[in-house]
């Protein structure tokens, strides 16, 4: 059984789990305002474009997406009838299928990409200054590498 929660913990939770959503929904509303693009297919777009070879296994998104998880199937239906990708079966594995970026996709990114900076900048990146970012990483780093070690 692990130790209970150290008196401000559940503060800090608390703090990250809101300060997250108001972030997400800060930058969504940017997105949507300035590209017409929902931040979800943002995500998985940018993911893909920045894969080897600018394609990834279905499941590889599913484990590497920020938002959906059950529904990546209907994401991608609606990403490629946007035209921003396309499904490739795999070579190795008939089964297998991969979500490719189309370049109407990657022109889409590299259009939306610099105003996503000035938004991550204007509500998150502006209450930071270097020391706090890199022990907010540090802290994020550990989390996420937890189960990995």
């Amino acid at each position: 059984m692990t130790e209970s929660l150290q008196p401000g913990m559940l503060d800090a939770w608390r703090g990250l789990l809101f300060a997250h959503a108001k972030v997400i929904r800060a930058l969504e509303a940017d997105m949507i305002e300035q590209h017409n693009l929902p931040i979800t297919w943002f995500d998985l777009l940018s993911r893909i474009k920045q894969a080897p070879d600018q394609r990834l296994r279905m499941h590889h998104l599913e484990e590497a997406s920020l938002f959906t998880r059950s529904g990546i199937t209907g994401l991608a239906d609606r990403l490629e009838k946007a035209g921003f990708v396309r499904r490739e079966r795999s070579a190795e594995d008939r089964r297998g299928v991969y979500l490719a970026i189309t370049q109407a996709g990657s022109d889409k990114i590299d259009e939306v990409w610099p105003d996503h900076e000035l938004s991550i900048q204007k509500h998150f990146g502006q209450h930071l200054d270097p020391k706090g970012a890199k022990a907010l990483q540090a802290i994020t780093d550990k989390i996420l590498n937890h189960n990995a070690e």
